[in-house]
């Protein structure tokens, strides 16, 4: 499998998902059966996970490799915690309380990695490992603080969090 290819797999989900937050932000309506768009968003996500290790930037070692794993595990507990909303509010809840935890901390380690490898320069080089500080700094806080979506506040952290997604 071509990095380049799952990469745009990757930029063009999670792209759309910026145009569907703009769009939440802006009143269009988002109905029930919208999991299933947002479970589509999160296998875009998971897409920029695996991009990122068929890239080669995290390098070989235990860091880059444990952080991809984590990042992978929280972004399939994503997918599925939106696709079972409905059917398992219970769980879904359960995997939406740990999920954003794993892909953080998982993000962290593949970006200290993808750092110290240097493979990527410039602003790349940082990405990933802002977007795993974003989770616990301002996302979490954020989203606890607004009592989740569809407040605004949240909605806007998630849009944030998207962008850096479609940076990576």
């Amino acid at each position: 499998v071509n990095a380049r290819l799952v990469s745009g797999i990757a930029a063009v989900l999670t792209g759309l998902a910026v145009v569907y937050i703009v769009g939440v932000l802006l009143g269009m309506p988002d109905p029930d059966w919208a999991y299933l768009p947002r479970g589509v968003i999160h296998l875009g996500e998971l897409a920029a996970v695996v991009a990122l290790w068929l890239s080669g930037a995290t390098g070989p070692g235990l860091i880059g490799r444990l952080g991809l794993g984590l990042a992978l595990i929280g972004e399939l507990m994503f997918a599925v915690a939106e696709v079972i909303t409905l059917s398992a509010p219970g769980t879904s809840e359960t995997l939406f309380a740990i999920a954003p935890n794993l892909v953080g901390l998982g993000l962290i380690l593949a970006g200290i990695a993808v750092i110290r490898t240097g493979t990527w320069t410039g602003w790349r080089r940082f990405v990933t490992l802002a977007l795993g500080v974003y989770v616990f700094a301002v996302l979490t806080p954020v989203i606890i603080a607004a009592g989740g979506p569809p407040a605004l506040p949240a909605v806007a952290g998630l849009l944030v969090w998207q962008v850096l997604w479609v940076l990576i």
